[in-house]
């Protein structure tokens, strides 16, 4: 019989095993179709919940097979032994059927070589579930999928009425549809789950719904303000032509809470009623103009002026620099010009001191003249003293003016301008120095002429020409502050370090390495600040 069914056997087995995932599938499919939403959520919350899958609970809550047909097969020979079907009509090919199923199972028997068992046949539209025992086959005509507390059952009811047929009860109709009745009774009623996992799923679903409703709260309420202060500059920009050809961009903080509002405007537009209309709109966020201002023609002309006159004043007090040193060469000159009459007073004292000692000989010898002569002699005395005052006066008066030159001179400031004017500390590659030695001794020298005093110098960066402008310029900035660094730890007060940094600007050296980077030294004005 195996044999003679073999070409439609065979086609049936494989398209059972073929399509038996894909008709789960399409089965699952559709019943999470028909699922409502509520209880789409549902086994969504207790799949995330439990961590099992979502067709565990969709085949949970599915309804009971419905049996349609049952039939009792002897196996071997597939005699059948009973029948019953739910609607009282007689089928002629019961037979017929019988034999196919048995021949089915035997041909999968024989595929699997005794590795499983073939349980379930297709058929479009109906499902025939098989249990075979050494003896009997039951085939069970099913609609509607089944669960597997439904296979178990099956088996179950099966192997009892197997058992009860060993005994010595005949299989009949009547067996059959209790059997049916039993598959279709479902399990027993399980107990209720407990309260309280129903409360948290539904705590955990509140708050999920809470979390997204806050979400999109949050999300609306910033997308409606940034419309709103969109608007307001949309509208702003109608009324002021200039912001047309000047527009501004808006740059939202939410974390924050505030609003940049940047651009470059002309001076003829009022930024300040742009801020405040803008506050408004985008009210409660606070609002940060960062808005640059063009100057028109007229302050351009002012500006120009003004740049001019600062010029002239740069040059007035750079000719006023050089008159003072000019003064100082010309106090220099004198002080040596003192020194060089200092020194011939002196040779005149002693020339006076000879002439004395002269007189002094011929008093001696002239003693016991005659009165006339000792008045002559005192008289001469006299100027000799007068002359001696005269000449201690003069030489009071020029070591006076030599020590007024030579503490004009040797003053702090002027110390400190010309270590300045001889001085600059050379530098390698960034900022580190070309000759470390000669740097500290640069350094404690330059710390020993600030010391105990309040004079302020700036402290000017230089770079060579080979990068960038901004390169060279930031490279100079690290010179001067790692200079200002090092007189800072030597004790000097960083308010009186002015650094700036001139880029490649002041090259002295047409050779990068050799000179132009370095870090030099001037004298600040009266009332420059910081910058």
């Amino acid at each position: 019989m195996v044999d003679a069914l073999y070409p439609i056997t065979g086609r049936l087995v494989s398209a059972a095993v073929a399509n038996a995932f894909k008709e789960l599938v399409a089965r699952l499919e559709q019943r999470l179709n028909a699922l409502t939403s509520t209880e789409l959520w549902i086994g969504r919350v207790k799949s995330l919940a439990t961590g099992r899958p979502i067709s565990e609970f969709v085949l949970a809550n599915a309804s009971p097979p419905r049996v349609n047909r049952l039939l009792m097969i002897e196996r071997g020979n597939g005699r059948l032994v009973a029948d019953w079907k739910r609607e009282e009509t007689s089928d002629e090919r019961a037979d017929l059927l019988s034999a196919m199923v048995a021949a089915i199972l035997e041909f999968s028997v024989q595929a699997l070589a005794g590795e499983g068992n073939l349980q379930q046949l297709d058929f479009g539209g109906r499902e025939i579930v098989l249990r075979a025992s050494p003896r009997f086959i039951l085939a069970a005509e099913c609609i509607g999928p089944l669960r597997p507390a439904d296979n178990d059952r099956i088996n179950s009811l099966f192997f009892d009425t197997i058992e009860s047929m060993d005994r010595g009860l005949d299989c009949d109709a009547a067996m059959l549809a209790a059997l049916a009745a039993s598959i279709e009774a479902g399990p027993a009623a399980e107990p209720e789950p407990r309260r309280g996992a129903k409360v948290v799923l539904f705590v955990l679903a509140a708050l999920v719904a809470a979390g997204l409703a806050w979400l999109a709260s949050v999300y609306l309420t910033r997308t409606m303000l940034e419309r709103r202060a969109n608007d307001a500059l949309q509208e702003l920009a109608g009324k002021e032509p200039l912001l047309e050809s000047f527009p501004l961009r808006l740059d939202f903080d939410h974390r924050n809470r505030s609003v940049s509002v940047s651009g470059i405007e002309p001076s003829q537009v009022q930024t300040a009623p742009l801020v405040d209309a803008l506050a408004e709109a985008a009210a409660p966020y606070r609002v940060v103009g960062r808005i640059g201002v063009v100057p028109g023609t007229e302050q351009l002309a002012a500006l120009s002026a003004d740049i001019d006159a600062l010029r002239q004043s740069v040059t007035g007090l750079q000719a006023g620099i050089d008159e003072n040193r000019r003064a100082i060469a010309e106090l220099r000159q004198s002080l040596a010009d003192v020194q060089k009459s200092a020194g011939e007073t002196g040779e005149a004292v002693a020339g006076q001191r000879q002439a004395l000692a002269g007189l002094q000989a011929r008093i001696d010898q002239t003693r016991g003249l005659s009165e006339e002569a000792l008045q002559s002699l005192a008289g001469l005395r006299a100027g000799i003293d007068e002359t001696r005052a005269a000449i201690a006066g003069e030489t009071k008066s020029r070591n006076q003016q030599y020590d007024a030159l030579q503490s004009i001179a040797d003053s702090p400031a002027e110390r400190l301008n010309r270590f300045m004017a001889s001085t600059a500390i050379f530098f390698g590659n960034a900022d580190t120095f070309a000759d470390d030695k000669a740097a500290d001794q640069q350094f404690r020298d330059l710390a020993g002429l600030l010391a105990g005093n309040d004079l302020r110098i700036r402290v000017v960066g230089h770079a060579d020409d080979t990068g960038t402008d901004v390169a060279n310029r930031t490279v100079a900035r690290k010179r001067a502050d790692q200079v200002v660094r090092r007189l800072t730890a030597l004790g000097i007060e960083p308010s009186r370090l002015f650094v700036v940094s001139r880029s490649s600007s002041l090259p002295i050296s047409d050779v990068p390495s050799e000179g132009n980077r370095r870090v030099t030294f001037e004298t600040v004005f009266r009332a420059e600040r910081p910058q």
